[in-house]
């Protein structure tokens, strides 16, 4: 008698047999619409595994796709931002330059006014210090600039000429500490000397304790101290205060903004005339 082993082998022999056979007569038969039992067969395991790639496919298709769009728009946006910025700096260029020109306009007036006895000059660098206040302008000797020459801006004091070099020129400023210049209330012409104290600001010394001076008065050159002529917009009155002695303590705001100063005019002749100041509130700003 054959053993189990060969009577599992013959098993699946005649399985596999079987199998193949009606593999053959599920090919072989045709439905209605001409397709095979086995295609059909085939057909019905395989359609969600079909129906599963084209999903996944179109799901990567659109993934990619929007990922191209998001780079799209992200290098559009980098393009408006730097058109943008482009924008700006063109606008900003063009405020500073109509800025300058007005600057210029004001200076070409007051040169007008005192030609051939003046020279525009920039500033090009500045010291500013507890103990000292300057600036360097890009004219010197060669252009006639002289020590002791009073320099001014739009209606303003701004200091004198220190040294003068070939194409060079040091001021220094009112608010230096070691500057001074003779002054006068403009409404009611008290007179004094105004000194800078080292921080920015001014004070008004000799003032006699009788004057009237109250806040808010506009200090002016006198032109009595050889340098500047009368009538330079020096600064505002902010503090008044009467002190042990004859004379008062009078602090100032001054009339130029010094750390914004750009352009100036340097007086090439001693002061012994008048300029008339602009109007109340025109300083040099």
């Amino acid at each position: 008698m054959p053993g189990p082993a060969r009577a599992r082998t013959n098993l699946l022999l005649l399985a596999a047999l079987l199998f193949v056979q009606l593999l053959l007569m599920s090919g072989s038969a045709r439905n209605d619409a001409g397709t095979s039992v086995l295609e059909n067969g085939l057909a019905r395991v395989s359609r969600p595994v079909v129906g599963a790639t084209r999903v996944l496919s179109s799901g990567f298709a659109g993934f990619f796709g929007f990922w191209r769009e998001v780079r799209t728009a992200r290098g559009e946006n980098v393009r408006l931002k730097a058109e943008l910025g482009r924008v700006r700096a063109e606008l900003e260029r063009s405020r500073e330059q109509s800025l300058e020109n007005q600057r210029l306009r004001r200076l070409l007036g007051m040169r007008e006014d005192l030609a051939p006895r003046s020279v525009a000059a920039s500033v090009v660098t500045t010291h500013m210090t507890s103990q000292t206040r300057m600036v360097v302008l890009d004219r010197g000797a060669e252009a006639g600039v002289k020590a002791d020459q009073a320099v001014v801006a739009w209606g303003g004091a701004v200091g004198r000429v220190v040294f003068a070099g070939g194409e060079f020129a040091k001021v220094r400023l009112l608010t230096d500490p070691n500057s001074g210049v003779a002054g006068l209330v403009q409404r009611s012409r008290a007179a004094g000397m105004v000194l800078g104290r080292g921080d920015g600001s001014l004070e008004m010394l000799y003032v006699p304790k009788y004057a009237d001076v109250v806040i808010g008065d506009r200090i002016v050159t006198s032109g009595l101290d050889g340098v500047f002529p009368r009538g330079f917009g020096v600064g505002r009155v902010t503090l008044v205060a009467d002190v042990a002695g004859t004379t008062k303590a009078i602090r100032l705001e001054p009339e130029v903004e010094f750390g914004s100063l750009e352009e100036v005019l340097v007086l090439l002749q001693p002061a012994g005339g008048s300029v008339l100041a602009p109007p109340d509130g025109e300083g040099a700003r």
